[in-house]
């Protein structure tokens, strides 16, 4: 069976405020160890509203305990994958810090088979700061904490990384473009990217491990996706290693022929795959805002999504506004 298999990391973890953050008048921010709110229960994604209260500011260490799969094949490895906090955090796996989580809508993976051991326990601690926050587009009010999802996933030694799919070109003459790299560990093996739809192929691609892909072709009889017509079909995308699969990832997907942007809804956060999904099949027109900051990983993740039809930003970008990312224009 092609990878990765994921495993949900959600109920129960255990949540202790570790520092309150304060801001004083002449604009110096400083941590406060006392009257800090009580340990306890708390949900994974989340923010900290609930049981800390919305105005909490400080540092609060998430905790949970894991079972590794009882055997992984020489083939395969143990990764974890953090799918954001708020505003920041750091993430620890039995002990061994693995590195920085950047943003709400910023991903974060790591290979921890090497750290496995009869009790595993996974660390996130998440800090928002009082006064100036840093970069959270539309939850600039909101509560901090770890709202992104946590899981773990079983994948090959090779896989695709930073994979989008997307629709370019004109209506007349509808194409699909497909980026990513091939990442993970060294083989000799032949390998071939394959993208389809139902039944049909639509590429066939044979790039070397450790090297990025960027491939545009005909998109066959894609369907095209409009505001009143908001028709959608998956697109497959495996990662082939000697004739079997060994990744596959599955985007419902679509022609976009909607460009205008003057009905469209327009968001600051980044919002969830399950809202994206919505306005797909609702026919909803989105313009959304990215910054500049979070453009090289928010802008793929989101691409196969016909209803959003331009990105903003806040930032003059270079080359010009009027350019294309992704198949969309800058507005």
């Amino acid at each position: 069976m092609p990878y990765p298999h994921s495993i949900r990391l959600r109920a129960p973890w255990q949540f202790e405020p570790l520092a309150r953050s304060l801001a004083e008048p002449d604009g110096q921010v400083i941590e406060s160890y006392d009257d800090l709110p009580l340990a306890g229960r708390g949900a994974v994604p989340s923010d900290w509203g609930a049981t800390l209260g919305a105005g909490f500011r400080g540092r609060v260490r998430y905790r949970r305990s894991f079972n590794a799969p009882a055997t992984l094949d020489p083939h395969e490895r143990l990764w974890l994958v953090v799918e954001g906090a708020d505003t920041r955090g750091v993430v620890w796996v039995n002990g061994t810090r693995l590195g920085d989580v950047l943003g709400y809508a910023l991903w974060s993976v790591f290979e921890i088979t090497h750290l496995l051991g009869p009790r595993n326990e996974i660390s996130l601690e998440v800090e928002l700061p009082a006064g100036e926050a840093p970069l959270r587009p539309g939850r600039e009010d909101l509560p901090g904490g770890p709202i992104g999802e946590v899981r773990l996933e079983v994948r090959s030694t090779v896989f695709i990384d930073g994979l989008a799919v997307f629709s370019c070109g004109e209506r007349r003459e509808p194409r699909l473009a497909v980026r990513g790299r091939i990442a993970g560990e060294a083989t000799e093996t032949p390998l071939a990217v394959v993208i389809g739809s139902g039944d049909r192929e639509l590429a066939y691609l044979e790039p070397r491990p450790g090297n990025s892909f960027d491939a545009e072709f005909p998109a066959g009889d894609l369907p095209v996706w409009e505001p009143d017509s908001p028709v959608t079909v998956p697109v497959e995308v495996k990662l082939v290693e000697g004739g079997s699969a060994v990744w596959r990832q599955i985007f419902e997907s679509a022609f976009r022929a909607a460009s205008a942007t003057a009905d469209s809804i327009r968001f600051n956060a980044i919002l969830s795959e399950h809202d994206y999904l919505a306005f797909d099949r609702k026919g909803t027109a989105v313009v959304q805002h990215v910054p500049t900051e979070w453009i090289d990983q928010v802008c793929p993740r989101l691409a196969h999504h016909p209803s959003i039809v331009a990105w903003s930003t806040a930032e003059q970008m270079e080359p010009s506004p009027e350019s294309l990312l992704f198949g969309r224009p800058w507005v």
